[in-house]
């Protein structure tokens, strides 16, 4: 289950949809800059949760192979 939710973090990251639709929902220049920092900003920490787990769940399952195999 920890790796679903590491790959559903890091498809959070796919943010060129959500600029295309900004540019679309906001002609006015503020509103639209507002809209692209936030997407990178949600893109980011997407990014950073999805690597977060993904990387605790590699660390945890190396650990218990190491510990198995001796």
């Amino acid at each position: 289950m920890r790796d679903i939710f590491g790959v559903a973090g890091l498809a959070g990251i796919g943010f060129t949809m959500s600029l295309f639709i900004t540019e679309l929902a906001f002609r006015e220049e503020p509103a639209a800059d507002h809209a692209r920092v936030g997407v990178l900003i949600g893109s980011i920490i997407s990014g950073t949760i999805g690597y977060l787990i993904l990387s605790r769940t590699l660390n945890h399952r190396s650990n218990g192979e190491a510990a198995n195999s001796t």
